[in-house]
């Protein structure tokens, strides 16, 4: 029997740790499609985006192939292939985009996540995101929703 992702497993302490130490601090309740969403981020995320000259897109993406997978993208400004964002605040902007594959070929799906087109159907519209937490850690932005 694994214990891994069970009700009996044991958390991982150094996740624990780093929660303690780079709490989510910083937030913001917005509504977005008409639907209410929480926005978090760190306190090393917020030093980042101070230092930006423009604002930060985090695209998040219902990305439906074989399988459904949540990705959150992250565009610099002018390079979100005309997604348009709402604003967070000055420096951070969001956006939520249900979309296709191209194809459900398992490799080009974990190379390159190509997209065939946005979902607009009436079930789509009814998904919406409840919170985001962002996170700038190693140089990288990561970040995760729910649904």
């Amino acid at each position: 029997m694994s214990m891994q992702n069970s009700y009996f497993e044991f958390p991982n302490p150094f996740a624990r740790l780093e929660h303690w130490l780079n709490p989510e601090v910083h937030n913001s309740e917005l509504t977005l499609h008409d639907k209410p969403l929480t926005v978090r981020w760190t306190q090393r995320a917020e030093r980042q985006l101070a230092r930006r000259a423009h604002p930060l897109l985090a695209e998040m993406q219902l990305y439906f192939t074989c399988v459904v997978k949540k990705r959150v993208l992250f565009h610099e400004t002018g390079s979100s292939d005309g997604v348009e964002g709402l604003a967070v605040n000055e420096h951070l902007h969001i956006a939520f985009r249900p979309v296709e594959a191209n194809s459900c070929d398992p490799v080009e799906f974990a190379a390159n996540f190509p997209v065939r087109r946005e979902f607009n159907s009436s079930a789509a519209l009814k998904m919406h995101p409840t919170s985001l937490h962002i996170d700038f850690k190693n140089g990288v932005w990561s970040g995760e929703f729910t649904v």
